[in-house]
């Protein structure tokens, strides 16, 4: 049994563990590690662990930082969707995540996997090397053999009629197909991070790299001329979509709702895939308000709790860091 680092991992045998694996997504494949390497603030290490020539498991991490010296504070190590873990070697799996702090706690102040599946089963591996769970909620719409008249007829009465509002007025959507258009929804998402998420947003060049992957979709919603909303995705044919950003510009007239036809096209966009269903990428905390998680919800989602593995390898680091980000998100 031993240990492998990014390029000594075989993709055809790195393709074959996606294939077989029940906790396959978009995040843990070669694409997206490459579209992590190619932007300026970020960087992916993968890590594997090889036993008798096949692969066990395998964790992709994205290791961002914000620029200049709040880069420092901000080092973490995410790992999304959650690692490929095996199901009958657990000895591989405790391999894998001592692996992980060995030969990475240098580059991050913390590590968290930000769990799309249920590893209730590995929680105890993960807890034995030092990695504590949080709960945090997500919200999945299953949209699996179904049509887009059966979604439409599940949403909430009032994300219904907003939709079809929306539509009756001209306004519809499509993928985008230039990057002037992708400039035009990054401009309305930058303007959302500053003024209400007061969050950090990636660089144009990581959505561009999304847009010229295999695995990623950009949509754009349009009225008249304008384009006023869009959505980013990630995706794995039969497997799920995931939105991992989308907006509308609301000023832009009160009586269209550009955001909802953001999901619709990445909920069109999968059933043409033939994924199981569209992740929604969190929910917040169960015990606090978030408003965004019932605006999820009118889709016709469910809650669910896959929650997220985190360990500190820095912890005064850590603490100033998240006091850093309060001030961020305060004064932003």
């Amino acid at each position: 049994m031993r240990l492998l680092f990014n390029n000594e991992i075989q993709i055809d045998k790195w393709s074959n563990l996606l294939e077989r694996s029940p906790y396959s997504s978009p995040f843990q494949t070669r694409q997206f590690y490459d579209i992590v390497n190619s932007v300026a603030t970020y960087n992916a290490n993968a890590i594997a662990v090889e036993d008798e020539g096949n692969l066990q498991n395998l964790a992709l991490i994205a290791f961002q930082k914000e620029p200049g010296i709040s880069g420092f504070f901000s080092r973490r190590g995410i790992i999304y969707g959650g690692p490929l873990l095996s199901l009958e070697n657990h000895e591989a799996n405790t391999f894998l995540i001592n692996g992980i702090s060995k030969y990475f706690s240098k580059k991050a102040i913390y590590f968290e996997t930000r769990n799309a599946f249920d590893y209730s089963s590995f929680q105890e591996i993960f807890r034995l090397n030092g990695w504590n769970y949080s709960s945090h909620l997500n919200v999945k719409l299953n949209i699996h053999n179904k049509e887009i008249k059966d979604i439409l007829s599940e949403m909430k009465y009032n994300r219904r009629r907003e939709v079809r509002i929306s539509l009756d007025a001209g306004t519809n959507y499509r993928s985008c197909e230039t990057k002037d258009e992708l400039r035009e929804v990054y401009k309305i998402l930058k303007k959302l991070y500053k003024e209400k998420v007061k969050l950090p947003l990636p660089s144009f060049e990581f959505f561009s790299e999304i847009m010229d992957s295999s695995i990623g979709k950009v949509f754009i919603v349009k009225h008249n001329s304008n384009i006023i909303g869009g959505s980013v995705c990630l995706f794995l044919p039969g497997k799920e979509i995931y939105t991992m950003y989308y907006c509308g510009d609301r000023n832009y007239s009160k009586k269209l709702f550009p955001t909802h036809l953001s999901i619709l096209a990445a909920i069109e966009f999968g059933l043409t895939q033939n994924v199981k269903s569209l992740d929604f990428m969190g929910a917040g905390k169960r015990d606090k308000e978030y408003g965004v998680r019932q605006y999820k919800l009118e889709f016709g989602g469910e809650i669910v709790e896959h929650g997220r593995f985190l360990k500190i390898s820095r912890p005064v680091l850590f603490q100033l860091g998240n006091i850093g980000l309060k001030f961020y998100k305060k004064f932003r």
